[in-house]
């Protein structure tokens, strides 16, 4: 698929993610879908330049904006070691992860003094993978 036709598709998608949250509407496949674009528009351009480093920073935050954080620290570990990617682009991700995780902290501190983020993000992982009654297994 051609870059124009994945920016109209990615911006479509951002659209309808943030328009299902301003309804009240957490949409997590959403969110996946911005990511999983986001990734493809990556696998383009190459992590030097503007619109691959773009890419590589909106798959990770759409990552976490679906609660995937198995997802969203494996593509940032990925773009990470890409031989090509400028240290401006490796800081950018980590910023985005940090602050992510401060959000998170701050709004559960009981909860952050007992157990790690990763943790806590891993049981998100697999709460989400294998449903409610999956975590007693």
């Amino acid at each position: 698929m051609e870059t124009n036709s994945l920016n109209m598709l990615v911006t479509e998608a951002i659209w309808r993610a943030q328009e299902l949250e301003a309804r009240g509407i957490r949409s997590e496949l959403a969110w996946m879908e911005v990511s999983s674009l986001e990734e493809k528009l990556a696998k383009l351009h190459p992590a030097s330049e503007p619109e691959g480093q773009i890419a590589r920073r909106g798959a990770v935050s759409a990552a976490l904006e679906a609660s995937d954080y198995l997802r969203a620290y494996a593509l940032a570990d990925g773009y990470g070691a890409e031989e090509n990617a400028p240290e401006s682009l490796k800081a950018a991700v980590r910023e985005i992860l940090e602050e992510n995780a401060q959000a998170m902290t701050s709004g559960f501190q009981h909860a952050a003094r007992r157990h790690s983020l990763r943790e806590a993000q891993g049981l998100a992982d697999r709460l989400r993978a294998a449903g409610a009654l999956g975590l007693a297994a």
